[in-house]
């Protein structure tokens, strides 16, 4: 599959260990990341918090936190345009994310930082998810998380999308 962010391979894998690092500190920080749906949680983006600086979001959604991970993986890190939600690193949703990037057909293809949307029937997909590597993903859909679970911890997966 080619690249959509652009990068080259050694840039793609370093971004996707930027990525796993990431998400691991933020599953350690979960306490002091929190949930809600307002404008603060852009602000790990709009604040240039960056887990190479040791700071993180402290509110994030699940759409906002997924576009976090991967902007300090490709955009702070190499400069790469907005491939997520293509709204300049500003804003977004799990709508506009669902619409961009490239479909991944099997699960043995997965990488860490490929997106998983969930749930909306036919529509838009209510819910997304970063995949860490293996079966494994970084979910932040309440209070509680940001989470490590199984992709398949909701009954609902609709599509698998890539944006390194």
């Amino acid at each position: 599959m080619a690249s959509v962010s652009g990068l080259s391979a050694s840039h793609r894998a370093h971004a996707r260990k930027l990525i796993a690092e990431d998400a691991s500190r933020c599953y350690a920080r979960r306490h002091v990341i929190h949930y809600t749906q307002g404008g603060a949680r852009w602000q790990g983006i709009s604040s240039r918090r960056s887990a190479v600086r040791n700071t993180y979001p402290n509110y994030a959604d699940c759409s906002s936190l997924a576009t976090w991970l991967i902007w300090d993986g490709i955009a702070r890190s190499y400069g790469v345009r907005d491939v997520v939600n293509g709204a300049w690193w500003r804003y977004g949703y799990t709508g506009s994310m669902y619409r961009r990037g490239k479909a991944v057909t099997k699960l043995s293809s997965i990488k860490i930082g490929d997106l998983v949307f969930y749930g909306g029937g036919r529509g838009i997909p209510t819910h997304v998810a970063i995949c860490l590597g293996g079966r494994r993903v970084l979910s932040h859909g309440s209070e509680s998380g940001p989470l490590i679970l199984d992709i398949d911890y909701r009954g609902d997966r609709r599509m698998i999308r890539r944006y390194i």
